[in-house]
């Protein structure tokens, strides 16, 4: 059987990633669109596509897509694929049969895929002793959520930061990049203005970060995908990692080069 597919996701690099994960199922299938916002998305639906299963990102360049299929409901399972956990719950009541937290890898790729072999197959058994079609969207969905909550979870969106005379929030995305120096951990935003974080060591911040967003390049350094601008070679085993706002480079170490590219996908 050829599966025809839809890709929604607005990340070159993760679009790149998910089609090289996807050929990895070895199955027989046809990417019919790739489609980065809502409008594009509700272009597409209004036209009743022949389609088998939506892989979706959440928040798109133009804001969260379940507005979209609020709008016009997707007729095939939808696979949601995304950094942020706290939006499973709308997920599910949104034609989505499993949801896959970034980074993820081939297997988690497959078990969710299986699924959408098994309720596909469910749905088109002629068996008439089986659970109805509804029935049996309703149970795959609590599955997948029971399954999805024993391995979720939570990183920080924002950090408190204490000044002298104040306290004030720090966003993540405007986090473009994280430096140790002598016991003293600091955030630099787009602005590059330094932000103090409230972490005695890296280890700690790791556990706050979303692995999905920030990659540790070396030991003192992490850096957010988003603010990626480009890459060049420095040598041999390491990369130049040019950053779009503020004007900075960093340097991954011999040992993190590797394991960057494949975070990133190329």
């Amino acid at each position: 059987m050829m599966y025809k597919i839809l890709i929604v996701e607005d990340e070159p690099l993760a679009v790149k990633k998910l089609k090289r994960l996807i050929d990895e199922l070895g199955e027989n299938f046809e990417i019919i669109a790739t489609l980065d916002s809502n409008q594009q998305l509700l272009d597409f639906l209004a036209t009743e596509p022949a389609i088998d299963v939506i892989f979706s990102d959440i928040e798109l360049i133009d804001g969260p897509v379940f507005q979209t299929y609020q709008q016009i409901t997707p007729q095939c399972p939808v696979i949601f694929v995304t950094a942020y956990n706290q939006y499973m719950m709308n997920a599910f009541e949104s034609s989505g049969i499993a949801y896959l937290l970034k980074p993820f890898n081939l297997k988690k790729l497959e078990q969710a895929w299986h699924k959408f072999i098994r309720l596909t197959a469910s749905m088109e058994s002629p068996d008439t002793d089986r659970i109805t079609t509804n029935e049996h969207s309703t149970l795959s969905q609590l599955n997948s959520l029971l399954a999805s909550m024993n391995t979720l979870q939570s990183y920080t969106e924002r950090f408190a930061i204490k000044s002298p005379h104040h306290i004030y929030f720090l966003d993540v995305g405007n986090i473009a990049y994280i430096q140790a120096d002598g016991g003293v951990i600091s955030a630099f935003d787009t602005n590059n203005k330094r932000h103090f974080l409230p972490f005695s060591s890296l280890q700690k911040l790791d556990e706050q970060l979303n692995p999905a967003l920030f990659f540790r390049l070396n030991r003192s350094e992490y850096v957010q995908q988003a603010h990626i601008e480009k890459l060049e070679r420095y040598s041999k085993n390491s990369l130049m990692v040019y950053l779009k706002s503020p004007a900075k480079t960093l340097i991954t170490s011999q040992s993190r080069t590797a394991a960057f590219t494949k975070w990133l996908g190329i």
